[in-house]
């Protein structure tokens, strides 16, 4: 099931993305400490139109998705994580309708995220769901050269 974080579930968003990108993508240890301040900038926040989601498995985390606010019409998705034993069964689809309803009921017209070129099923996911590729950069980041990527979902 998809649910609202606790504040222990920092812990397991932080760990889980640094050990995830640490092994497939070869992300050094500045990435952990890029993701700990995206987590903990939304806990200590705590706005309404601000939200971190976790997929719960039996009580155990198993992946997540956050949403910040970037002004009153325009919300950031970050945080989407799915543990690579539930790939392919839909989590991250569910997740990313959650930040998408999320956002029509807080009256946001659109959704803007930053990704990398070589997160291949994240970027499939977001196509499927809307969003489309605006601009794209290159920049050295986690100790690596990342073809970068900001996509826009707009909501009517």
């Amino acid at each position: 099931m998809i649910r609202t974080y606790n504040q222990k579930d920092a812990e397991f968003v932080i760990q889980s993305h640094y050990e995830l990108y640490s092994q497939e993508y070869g992300y050094d240890l500045s990435f952990k400490k890029f993701i700990e301040g995206n987590v903990h900038g939304l806990i200590n926040r705590s706005r309404a139109d601000e939200n971190i989601w976790i997929v719960d498995i039996v009580g155990e985390p198993k992946g997540s998705i956050g949403l910040g606010s970037v002004d009153d019409e325009t919300a950031q998705l970050g945080l989407f994580l799915v543990d690579p034993s539930l790939r392919g069964q839909g989590y991250g689809h569910q997740l990313i309708e959650t930040c998408i309803k999320f956002c029509q009921d807080h009256a946001k017209k659109r959704i803007i995220l930053y990704t990398n070129e070589e997160l291949t099923a994240a970027r499939h996911l977001y196509r499927m769901h809307g969003f489309s590729l605006k601009e794209t950069w290159t920049s050295t980041k986690s100790n690596k050269a990342l073809k970068e990527e900001l996509w826009e979902k707009l909501l009517f």
